[in-house]
């Protein structure tokens, strides 16, 4: 293209463009999500530039040994012109320069092949499901805040990842949506969820041992616990029981997205039922 491409830092100032890209995109990305966003990964997100006008962002949030690429999104009217390129080759040296050793995202359908042209190989299909809250009963615990420390020990036993502020983030946002499932020993599972402009996003939800009855106990309290809202969550195909889960409790599925991965490949366990978000892993 005739002008330069500029990459710069993406700031809370800029919150309203990212909102109006990921609004045109029917992410349901709310003003709280964004916000959020920033808190865990404060220099994590990019913006272009041409001349005077900001045509695109892009992101990466990392933990300790996981990079998740995200929210790579170009102004219509200036797509096929080498902006995306730009914002994903910035994003992929970052992660270089942390020393992350895979790098992950979720690829909308059909841009698959944009992502393989960075050395991006695909690894499974990652699901998305909707339903309406119901009337279940509530057999899980809440979370009260002095069990926080707990949730993410456990998080980071079963995923291997150190994902602290993300989860931290979410549970202070919503805490009345976090519930756990204990023994009289041991904690077995919890799950998180946070509100959206139209409807809760659940997520994460982790289980010992692949344990779909405490994965069913925490998402059934979940949807319980409100009855009258709309509920999404997305679910690693990855874990074929998750996805059992999710439609035998009452879930549509209504699109899917591309897992992929570049560096060291990094096995997502089956103890995650339900990701934090397309975002955050």
């Amino acid at each position: 293209m005739a002008q330069e491409i500029e990459i710069t830092r993406f700031t809370e100032t800029d919150i309203p463009f990212g909102k109006m890209l990921t609004d045109g995109e029917g992410w349901h990305r709310s003003l709280a999500d964004w916000k959020r966003l920033l808190r865990i990964s404060p220099y994590g997100m990019l913006k272009a530039r041409v001349g005077t006008k900001d045509v695109g962002i892009a992101g990466l949030l990392w933990y300790d040994r996981v990079a998740w690429l995200h929210s790579v999104i170009v102004l219509k009217d200036m797509r096929g012109q080498g902006i995306g390129r730009a914002m994903l080759k910035a994003c992929v040296q970052r992660a270089r320069e942390l020393a992350v050793p895979c790098v992950k995202l979720d690829s909308v359908r059909g841009f698959e092949d944009f992502y393989k042209s960075f050395g991006f190989v695909e690894e499974f299909e990652s699901r998305r499901f909707l339903r309406n809250g119901e009337h279940f009963p509530i057999v899980a615990e809440q979370v009260r805040p002095e069990l926080l420390d707990r949730i993410l020990y456990f998080d980071q036993a079963m995923t291997g990842l150190n994902r602290s502020r993300a989860i931290r983030a979410v549970y202070d946002d919503s805490r009345e949506l976090a519930f756990c499932v204990r023994s009289e020993t041991r904690l077995l599972g919890f799950v998180l969820a946070r509100r959206g402009d139209e409807r809760i996003q659940i997520g994460p939800c982790v289980v010992d041992k692949q344990d779909s009855l405490c994965a069913n106990r925490l998402i059934a309290s979940l949807i319980g616990s409100e009855p009258g809202s709309k509920f999404r969550m997305c679910v690693p195909g990855s874990n074929p029981a998750a996805v059992e889960l999710a439609e035998s409790l009452g879930f549509e599925s209504v699109m899917s997205s591309t897992r992929m991965f570049s560096g060291k490949k990094f096995e997502e366990p089956n103890a995650c039922f339900a990701m934090i978000s397309p975002e955050k892993g």
